[in-house]
C-alpha cells in the first residue's frame, strides 16, 4: 500500500526528524510504502510586516496603546546536517509549502497518516485544517492519525477551527493520540474516539538507533549531557550542580538554529550519557531508549502533558506491552 504521511516540517529539529524516520520504517516494515509530503513554512509577505509597522507607529501615540515593531522571521531551512540524514533515510515528496497546491499528488496514496508530534497543536500547526487532511476534500483516500499531539491537556482550538476539524476528524477511519490528554479532548471537542499509542520513536528498539549511530566513537570519557531548548540561568545552574555532584563533565546541545550535530552525533550523546537532563520530549525518549539516569525538565510553554504519559508509562514498566499494543492498532488501522 502506498502511504502517504502528513507531519510538522522537518527542519532542524532532531526528534521531528527521528519520529518520522521510525515510522516510515515501522511502514515499510509491515509491508507499505511510505512517502512524507516534505512541509516547509512560508514566508510572510513585505505588505504584511508593513501593515504592522505602520499600525505600530500609529499606536505609539496613543497612551497605553504602544506596541513594539515586528521583526521579521527569516524562514527556517535544514541545515546540511538534518539534510544529510533525511536524503538518506527518508523517502519525501518535492518540497511544497501547501499539500492543497499540488493537484493530483494525493491520489497516488491509498492511505494518508498524519503523525506524530505535536501535529494537532495550532500554535506549531499554523494551517490547523491540512493537519486534519482537509486537502483530501471528497477523495476516498484512507485516513489514520497516528500518535497525534495536542502537546497540552487543555483546548487551544478557535471555535471555527473546532467545528471545522471536528468534521473533517469523523472522516478518520482510525484516530490515536500520544497522551491519555488527547483521549479526553478527542472525545470532548472533536466528538471521536481516539486510542492512546506510543510516539514512533519508541517503536523502534536501541538496536536501531545504535545503528545508526555505529559509526560515532564512542565517549571515553563520564559526561552529564543536557539536552535543553529553553535554557536560562537557573538551569545552568542546576546542570553545573549536578554535573559535580556527580563527578561528570557537563556538555550542553540544542537543536532548531541551534543544532551543530548530525543526527548520528546526536543519538551518539544518549549513547555514551552517563546522565542526561533535558526539557525535550524527544531527548526524554531517547533517554529511555538508551536506559539512562535521566532528569526531565517540565516546559509549560511546549507543554507537559506529553511528558506525563510517556512518564507514567516508563515508570510503571509497561513500555514493551504499549509498545506491541501500538504496532498492533497501526497494522490493523491500515487494514481496508
Amino acid at each position: 500500500m502506498n502511504v502517504g504521511i502528513v507531519t510538522q516540517p522537518l527542519l532542524n529539529n532532531y526528534g521531528g526528524v527521528l519520529q518520522n524516520y521510525a515510522l516510515q520504517k515501522v511502514l515499510r516494515d509491515l509491508g507499505h510504502n511510505p512517502t512524507t509530503f516534505d512541509r516547509s513554512y512560508k514566508a510572510s509577505p513585505w505588505w504584511l510586516y508593513l501593515c504592522s509597522w505602520f499600525k505600530s507607529f500609529l499606536c505609539f501615540f496613543i497612551p497605553g496603546k504602544r506596541r513594539p515593531f515586528a521583526k521579521v522571521t527569516p524562514v527556517e531551512k535544514r541545515l546540511d546536517v538534518i539534510e544529510d540524514f533525511i536524503s538518506k533515510y527518508i523517502s519525501k515528496t518535492t518540497p511544497v509549502t501547501s499539500i492543497s497546491n499540488i493537484p493530483n499528488l494525493t491520489q497516488k496514496f491509498d492511505a494518508i497518516v498524519v503523525g506524530s508530534d505535536q501535529i494537532w497543536r495550532p500554535k506549531y500547526a499554523p494551517n490547523i485544517e491540512e493537519s486534519f487532511l482537509s486537502f483530501l476534500k471528497h477523495l476516498h483516500t484512507r485516513r489514520i492519525a497516528y500518535a497525534v499531539s495536542f502537546g497540552v491537556d487543555h483546548w487551544e482550538f478557535t471555535p471555527k477551527q473546532t467545528k471545522t476539524c471536528a468534521s473533517l476528524a469523523k472522516k478518520f477511519a482510525a484516530v490515536s493520540v500520544r497522551e491519555e490528554s488527547g483521549v479526553n479532548l478527542c472525545k470532548e471537542y472533536l466528538g471521536i474516539d481516539a486510542t492512546m499509542v506510543l510516539d514512533p520513536t519508541l517503536l523502534l528498539k536501541k538496536e536501531d538507533y545504535s545503528e545508526l549511530c555505529k559509526d560515532v566513537p564512542i565517549e571515553t570519557k563520564p559526561i552529564l549531557a543536557a539536552y535543553v531548548l529553553n535554557i536560562d540561568e537557573s538551569i545552568l545552574k542546576s546542570c553545573e550542580t549536578l554535573a559535580k555532584e556527580k563527578n561528570l563533565e557537563l556538555r550542553f546541545f540544542s537543536a532548531d538554529s541551534k543544532a551543530n550535530l548530525s543526527i548520528p552525533e546526536w543519538l551518539a550523546i544518549f549513547r555514551d550519557a552517563s546522565y542526561v537532563v533535558t526539557d525535550s520530549f524527544h531527548g526524554t525518549v531517547f533517554a529511555i531508549v538508551f536506559g539512562k539516569e535521566f532528569k526531565c525538565l517540565y516546559n509549560e510553554t511546549r507543554g507537559s502533558a506529553r511528558f506525563e504519559s510517556l512518564l507514567r508509562l516508563h515508570e510503571s514498566g509497561k513500555l514493551e506491552e504499549m509498545r506491541n499494543f501500538s504496532l498492533k492498532w497501526l497494522k490493523e488501522a491500515l487494514e481496508p
